[in-house]
């Protein structure tokens, strides 16, 4: 919980602006350019409540995975420690009845980011107490339902995805810091 508050799942939307929309916001101003302007939509929650929409959170994980390499000398000196993030992702298992106002505006909300994947015109956020990621992307959605049975379950995994280091010419920036080696 967040300050006493339920889970959340924040679904943020945006928009770009083409030259009309833009226009209604800059009015007669002539317009220098025609780079493309994304805009934020309101955030939308959805509280992961049994009373308020019927999802329960039946477990979850966050996984942290960080590639490690290390390249050795020629005159067995120091060796050469390079990190990358590999992902950093969470996994929400959630129960649901198939009646919950909860599942359906999770469905729709799953449809309308669906159609901005390739454009990357969304992002997820996920808030229960030290189990958080921030605007992050959505790698998997998945509801299943047994025969005769008004339950469902869900799996909903958001990711943040690869993250690099810094490089220089290819190179990863390492620096000495009071004799460590750090990369930046």
């Amino acid at each position: 919980m967040l300050n006493g508050i339920d889970p959340v799942l924040v679904f943020q939307f945006k928009n770009i602006l083409d030259d009309s929309a833009f226009a209604e916001f800059v009015g007669d101003l002539p317009l220098v350019s025609k780079i493309p302007t994304l805009a934020d939509e309101s955030p939308i929650p959805i509280y992961l409540s049994q009373d308020l929409t019927g999802l329960v959170i039946d477990s979850e994980d966050k996984n942290v995975d960080i590639e490690t390499s290390v390249e050795t000398t020629t005159k067995g000196s120091d060796t050469q420690l390079s990190q990358k993030g590999i992902n950093s992702s969470v996994t929400v298992n959630l129960l649901a009845n198939k009646n919950a106002i909860g599942i359906k505006l999770l469905s729709s909300l799953i449809d309308k980011l669906y159609n901005r994947v390739t454009s990357k015109e969304y992002s997820l956020s996920y808030l229960n107490g030290a189990t958080t990621i921030f605007r992050g992307k959505l790698q998997s959605y998945q509801v299943n339902q047994v025969a005769e049975s008004t339950k469902l379950s869900i799996q909903l995994i958001i990711s943040i995805g690869e993250k690099a280091p810094k490089t220089v010419n290819g190179v990863p920036n390492i620096q000495k810091i009071d004799g460590l080696e750090g990369i930046t």
